[in-house]
Parts: structure tokens; C-alpha cells; sequence
């Protein structure tokens, strides 16, 4: 699988429609050229890793999918219509709830009794999840968009009027109007050398990592579905066999992220190490050994970046308006889907207001020597008739 390209439904592109380089096939990217495409432009997604979704990470084992990265979407996004379902398909996202009283719950499910007049246990609203898995959510965003695989980019140029790009075996022969960085931070200066602002702010960006514990157990813990903990070595768990559109029966699988002071002074740790010390603090937890059947940690990088939270005054993105260059995703916002999301979303607005009024200025400036060559045309006949 070398260039692997996501296109399998298409969007309505308008001939000679502006071509648009977004380097970043995460939830920020896919979001920015998604809303170009309905705009009828041309966005071309270059994607360095094998697989689309970047924070919305999903990770198969033997005993079935993890969600590895952002488990949760909240606050409003316009997710739910790139993922609405094609005719003899299933939606790509669905709303997750839990119990507000787990323990009663599964205690009738393990007594196999439900009395009549019992109620059914109120729900409480997680938020919204990928289906069957949050890599799956992704990749049905992209679907529709020209979406380039295992495709590094390591330079990009302006030449003249246009964006060139090169890859490890050199130029890419294609030229783009406008350029769209929707990477962190640090992979993203190289790209932004040509515009000295924003280089000099991804230099103050800052990402945190994060370890995460991938557990399987064959017995129940009887634990909410969604947790957060304002202190100690663990900060969420999230049980993927209560998601929707998991498989249910089998093991369980719990996704346990440690915490970020917890991460840093583990930093050095093994991968063993750490997946033994998040067990026995996920152990303490449940308030009962807990026998795993799948253990995996591994360190999440670029987990979380120090973007203030946006205010109303706060730019949600970045954009130089000379080189058509533009910063978007949790380089400039908090590392939530539904942030990252917003981000893509208003910045493909506001690169396409430039573009309209480069069109415009463009055509104005024509208009008069078209009006002044078609007086001369006039003269010219005019005298030649005499």
C-alpha cells in the first residue's frame, strides 16, 4: 500500500476551481477540506501516516478494537452530516449513554431479574462516538475527499502565484493556490518558513504526552462506562465494550489514560513498567484484582497541546493573507475533536473569502483594459468602414 487515496463517493468541483494542499488528514484537516469541497473547490489531502483520523485513533487487537486516542466528541460540531448514511449503509456516529447507577444496573443483569414494575435506569449523555470505532468515523469523513496516504511532505514552497510541495523523492508536479497546515506544531514550521508570524508562533506551541493502558478482562469490572478523576495516577477510563456499535460480548476492554503529572514522571518508563503501575492503580479503582487478558501501554504523543481555550476575541485558526497560508487544529485550539473540528471549519471559510476576493481585485483590474481593447476594436472598424 504506497499512495493509498480515499475517493470512493464524490464531491461537486467546479472546472478551474482553486486547488487547495491541506498537509494533515486529522479531524482539523478533513473538517477544513470538507467544507472547501462544498464550496466547490479542490482540496488535495496529504497524509504521511497509513490511516486517516489523527486524535481519532482506533487500534485493532485479538480481542477486538480499541479507540486509543479521543474517546468522546461534546460541544456542537457539523460532524453528523459528513457521516450521515448512504442508502444500505450504517450512520458513522452515534450518540453514547451510560446508566447514572451502573453497579444496580449490572446487578440485575447478573440476577437475569427484572421485575415489572421495576423502571429502566436513567441515561446519562456521554456524548458522540465513531461506529464501529472512531477510526472508522474518520475515514467515512474522508471518503468523499482526495485523500493521499503514506504521502510525507517535507517542504513547501510559494513560486509566483502558487504553493509547491515536496515529498522524500522530490517535487510533487502539481501546484495549489492556497495552503492549509493542519499538523502539530512542530511538523508544521518547516512548512510555514515563508511566513516569519507564523513561524514565530508554532515556535511557542508546546504538546504534552500521555501514557495510555489498553486492558482486556475476561471478568466484569463493575465500573461506569465513562469516568474522569481530578486526582491521581489516572485520569479517564472509558469501558469500549459499552459503546455503541461494539461487539458487546467477549472480554471486556477499558482504555485507562494516565494523567499528565503522572505521564511526566513516568516519561522514562517502559512500556511494561507502566502498563503494571496503571493496573494496579486501575485495580484500586475497581476494588478487586482484576486478571487482564490483553495488556498493552504505549506513550500517545502530541496528546494534548497548551492552546489557550478560545475565547470570543481568540483567532481559532491562523492566516497569512499575502501567501495564502494558513494554521488550523490543536495548534491553535484545545486537543478536542469538536474544537479541532471548528477550526478546520472557520478557517475554510475565511480562506475562501480570500480567494473570492482575489478573484474579484483580479477581474477588476482586467475590466478596463477589456473595455479599453474593445473601444480600440470599435475604432479600428469604424475607420476601416469610412
Amino acid at each position: 500500500m504506497k499512495n493509498p487515496t480515499h475517493r470512493t463517493e464524490s464531491l461537486v468541483v467546479h472546472r478551474g476551481a482553486p486547488r487547495v494542499a491541506v498537509i494533515g488528514a486529522g479531524i482539523s484537516g478533513l473538517s477544513c477540506a470538507r467544507e472547501l469541497a462544498a464550496r466547490g473547490y479542490d482540496p488535495v489531502v496529504f497524509e504521511a501516516s497509513e490511516r486517516a483520523g489523527g486524535r481519532c485513533s482506533s487500534h485493532a487487537t485479538r480481542i477486538g478494537w480499541f479507540d486509543d486516542g479521543a474517546q468522546v466528541i461534546t460541544g456542537t460540531t457539523r460532524l453528523a452530516a459528513y457521516t450521515a448514511p448512504q442508502p444500505g449503509r450504517l450512520a458513522a456516529s452515534h450518540v453514547w449513554t451510560m446508566p447514572t447507577a451502573p453497579v444496580e444496573v449490572e446487578r440485575f443483569a447478573r440476577a437475569g431479574t427484572h421485575e415489572e414494575d421495576d423502571e429502566d435506569p436513567a441515561l446519562a449523555l456521554i456524548g458522540t462516538v465513531g461506529v464501529p470505532s472512531m477510526r472508522a468515523m474518520a475515514d467515512t469523513i474522508a471518503r468523499p475527499l482526495q485523500v493521499r496516504l503514506n504521502t510525507p511532505i517535507h517542504r513547501a514552497q510559494r513560486r509566483h502565484t502558487n504553493w509547491v510541495l515536496a515529498g522524500p523523492s522530490g517535487d510533487i508536479d502539481e501546484d495549489f493556490q492556497a495552503l492549509v497546515l493542519a499538523i502539530p506544531a512542530p511538523l508544521a514550521l518547516p512548512l510555514a518558513e515563508a511566513s516569519p508570524g507564523l513561524r514565530e508562533y508554532l515556535r511557542g506551541v508546546r504538546y504534552r504526552n500521555r501514557w495510555v493502558l489498553l486492558l482486556g478482562t475476561k471478568r466484569p469490572v463493575h465500573l461506569p462506562s465513562y469516568r474522569t478523576f481530578e486526582s491521581g495516577p489516572i485520569e479517564r477510563i472509558a469501558a469500549m465494550h459499552s459503546k455503541p456499535g461494539r461487539v458487546a460480548t467477549g472480554p471486556q476492554r477499558w482504555f485507562i489514560e494516565a494523567s499528565e503529572r503522572w505521564s511526566t514522571e513516568h516519561a522514562a518508563d517502559s512500556a511494561e513498567t507502566v502498563a503494571d503501575l496503571l493496573l494496579a492503580n486501575f485495580q484500586a479503582h475497581a476494588g478487586r484484582s482484576v486478571v487482564p487478558c490483553f495488556l498493552l501501554a504505549h506513550n500517545w504523543r502530541h496528546a494534548f497541546s497548551d492552546a489557550p481555550e478560545p475565547q470570543a476575541e481568540t483567532p481559532r485558526y491562523l492566516w497569512d493573507d499575502t501567501l495564502l497560508l494558513g494554521v488550523c487544529g490543536d495548534s491553535v485550539v484545545p486537543s478536542r475533536v469538536d474544537q479541532v473540528h471548528r477550526s478546520g471549519a472557520l478557517l475554510a471559510a475565511r480562506l475562501t473569502e480570500s480567494l473570492v476576493a482575489r478573484r474579484w481585485r483580479s477581474a477588476s483590474a482586467v475590466q478596463p483594459l477589456r473595455h479599453a481593447a474593445a473601444r480600440s476594436r470599435t475604432r479600428s472598424i469604424l475607420l476601416g468602414a469610412a
